[in-house]
């Protein structure tokens, strides 16, 4: 009995088992939103299974993954093959698996390793990315923080530090080609075939990091994108814009990369009334938006209706992301 057990222990464990159940057709997306409250700090993280979407008013049960230290989350990426990447406000960090349940705290990151002892030196800015190392199936996570000396009035070389999974560790190096002060958070899942992307500040930029190579590149977009708002977002499996005219009425557009640097306007919807932004896509071509309410909200394209999906406290910040359960293991 004992080598029975040992024998399906394995094979649920293994990485083409893992992969399978994966991408199952009965292996249905789910719904995780992230909302962090205005008033309080607190922190809240929900899921839904399809079928909710499709009924009444959402009922936000939230959770936040133990250690109980992470009552408070300012920052969640992914997910990235079921794992979710969840930082707070005192700088602790974790990866965590829905399903399974599992969490695996990160080491601290450190600066020890770099010539940046300046006393005056403080960290003015930073940014996270989430992903997949297509060549190895490796999780990583990189963090690019800049610091500012206010005696020596200087910018310091932007410090990146990447961490990997299976090392359970850091690796860093400076870069001049990428600063986290160029690029805004997403608001949903930005990871795509090896890639983890952020929207620059500037709109007519996109930047990605190679999660193989370690290395940043810079995208260009169309000069449209000047004169617009945006989110980054996945849409139908391909990295995209959801720009947007913020005013009495909105009209959102939804632009797709079809290779690098090549943008075609797939949608074009409004415009509507009572639209802060367009937080990403559903599996059926609707789009999440967030209401000027700061409440989340599903929009038809094809028929402008907009389905409020329950109350929620007024969030700072709202996240949506399409979410499948995972046997990835973290230890």
């Amino acid at each position: 009995m004992k080598a029975v057990c040992k024998y399906w222990c394995s094979l649920i464990q293994s990485p083409t088992f893992v992969a399978k159940h994966l991408r199952h057709h009965k292996n249905q997306e789910n719904l995780l939103v992230h909302c962090y409250h205005v008033h309080g700090g607190a922190s809240a993280l929900s899921l839904f299974p399809d079928a909710y979407l499709a009924g009444t008013s959402l009922e936000y049960q939230d959770h936040i993954p133990t250690p109980t230290s992470f009552s408070t989350v300012s920052t969640v990426l992914g997910p990235v093959d079921g794992l979710v990447f969840i930082y707070n406000d005192h700088s602790l960090m974790l990866l965590w698996n829905p399903a399974t349940r599992e969490v695996k705290l990160l080491p601290p990151l450190v600066v020890s390793s770099l010539p940046l002892s300046s006393p005056s030196r403080t960290l003015y800015s930073h940014v996270f990315g989430f992903g997949k190392d297509p060549s190895t199936n490796d999780f990583k996570v990189v963090c690019v923080r800049d610091y500012w000396d206010d005696d020596l009035q200087v910018w310091y070389v932007p410090l990146v530090s990447v961490y990997t999974l299976s090392s359970h560790s850091w690796r860093q190096f400076r870069d001049y080609t990428f600063s986290s002060l160029r690029v805004v958070k997403s608001y949903t899942n930005t990871y795509l075939n090896g890639f983890y992307y952020w929207g620059g500040i500037s709109s007519c930029r996109v930047f990605a990091f190679d999660v193989r190579n370690e290395i940043f590149r810079e995208i260009r977009t169309p000069d449209t994108f000047k004169s617009m708002q945006g989110n980054l977002a996945l849409y139908n499996d391909s990295l995209a814009t959801f720009a947007y005219n913020r005013g009495t009425e909105t009209s959102v557009d939804v632009w797709v990369m079809e290779a690098e640097g090549c943008w075609i306007k797939k949608v074009s919807i409004g415009p509507l009334l009572n639209i802060r932004r367009a937080l990403g896509s559903w599996k059926t071509g609707f789009i999440f938006i967030e209401t000027g309410n700061m409440q989340l909200a599903l929009l038809n394209p094809d028929t402008k209706e907009i389905r409020h999906l329950g109350p929620r406290i007024n969030c700072y910040c709202l996240q949506v992301s399409r979410y499948k359960e995972s046997l990835v293991r973290l230890h």
